[in-house]
């Protein structure tokens, strides 16, 4: 059944982040180092402070000297891993702070797939049965080379037939559409 499939990967537009080997960099280096639930551990604690949107206003503002953000930056992330507050002082520099979630869950999800695990949206325009979500999941953990797939299932109307799978930034997009 898999043969008559037509697949087609697309990736989300991360900027400058868009290829994948660079966004996968700080999972690799963490990985190296051996800190990687240290990074989890702050990409879970930064997100309400990251994701305010007076802080977000300030730290995009190009009237703000660097020096203030970093100041700033230095302050609310006090106690944080000093490498993760290099890498959003970076993003600062570069004037990519809105890249930060992209960054976050690219992070998250290389450290599911090395942990054997991913998670998976399947979107139908109905119920799929269990050997459907079998055989999917048998698809998944060959494609990510993974042992275990969480599974949601989303229902949308516009598919005639077939299914589409997200796992990250990846979609396999097996359904008919409407126009």
């Amino acid at each position: 059944m898999t043969k008559h499939w037509k697949k087609k990967l697309i990736n989300k537009n991360y900027g400058k982040f868009s290829n994948k080997a660079i966004r996968e960099s700080n999972f690799r280096y963490c990985k190296r180092k051996k800190n990687t639930d240290i990074w989890i551990e702050n990409f879970s604690d930064s997100k309400e402070i990251i994701f305010d949107e007076d802080l977000l206003s300030f730290l995009n503002s190009p009237e703000v000297p660097n020096s203030e953000k970093y100041k700033s930056i230095d302050t609310l992330f006090k106690g944080y891993d000093n490498l993760f507050i290099n890498f959003i002082k970076v993003l600062i520099t570069k004037g990519q702070v809105n890249f930060f979630e992209g960054i976050m869950d690219e992070y998250l999800e290389q450290n599911q797939i090395s942990e054997g695990k991913v998670t998976a949206t399947i979107t139908s325009f109905v119920d799929l049965n269990k050997s459907q979500k079998e055989e999917i999941t048998k698809i998944i953990c060959e494609i990510f080379q993974v042992d275990n797939v969480e599974i949601y299932e989303k229902l949308d109307k516009s598919i005639l037939g077939g299914y589409i799978i997200k796992v990250g930034d990846t979609i396999i997009d097996c359904s008919t559409k409407i126009n």
